[in-house]
């Protein structure tokens, strides 16, 4: 499963990387990516069901339940099918330029 969600790329993988750090949820849950331009973010809502990791600059993202919800304020939600992702921002192309794509 491979899923664009605004400037943030979810793409299954077969396991998180060894030695990497579980992330705690913060008031607005999980952050998947903060937006530079507006301030907003790619959120999921903290459940028992879900698990973030970290692991050199990559996050990770275990889904145990039926799914999850991403939400952000400019986009429409986006549903992730229970399994493990890793999450990372896009980069774009443009005239010889690799550039982050800016959310």
């Amino acid at each position: 499963m491979q899923m664009r969600h605004g400037d943030v790329w979810i793409e299954a993988v077969e396991e998180i990387p060894a030695h990497a750090l579980k992330v705690a949820p913060g008031p607005r849950g999980y952050v998947l990516a903060e937006g530079e331009a507006t301030g907003h973010a790619h959120t999921i809502e903290a459940t028992p069901d879900i698990q973030m990791y970290e692991k050199a600059g990559v996050l990770y993202l275990r889904v145990t339940g039926e799914s999850a919800t991403v939400q952000h304020q400019e986009h429409a939600a986006g549903v992730i099918p229970k399994g493990t992702y890793r999450v990372e921002k896009q980069y774009g192309y443009s005239a010889g330029m690799v550039r982050r794509v800016i959310d």
